[in-house]
């Protein structure tokens, strides 16, 4: 039987697929000519920022309930919103997709680590 902290469910699959999917649209623009941020710094930054994320909902997963990961989904929201802006004024619209595939997965952890300390509190 898993709890709230084990990495038996994945939890977290919306923030990292989100990350995972804004990675992969950063580097495309950020190699592709012409798409108006070939191998600019805000697309590079992009690109980390995206991976970073990825980083932090692995490490959501298999953290315990407590301070570390109330700060990580709170770095993550913060990320998901900066990349998000920064998908706004590069024009890159799918990079705001992926935040938006983020932001639904950080509701999706959230409420299911309340449903299974509600079960472990009934059972």
């Amino acid at each position: 039987m898993g709890s709230a902290y084990s990495s038996e469910r994945p939890r977290t699959i919306g923030i990292v697929a989100g990350g995972l999917g804004g990675a992969v649209v950063a580097v495309w623009n950020f190699m592709t000519p012409l798409t108006g941020v070939t191998g600019t710094f805000g697309a590079g930054l992009v690109i980390a920022s995206s991976i970073l994320i990825v980083i932090a909902g692995l490490w959501i997963q298999i953290t315990r309930p407590g301070g570390l990961r109330l700060v990580l989904r709170i770095l993550v929201a913060l990320g998901a919103l900066g990349t998000a802006a920064a998908g706004y004024f590069l024009h890159e619209w799918w990079l705001i997709v992926a935040m938006v595939v983020v932001a639904l997965g950080l509701i999706y952890d959230l409420r299911a680590g309340r449903s299974l300390r509600k079960s472990e509190v009934m059972a």
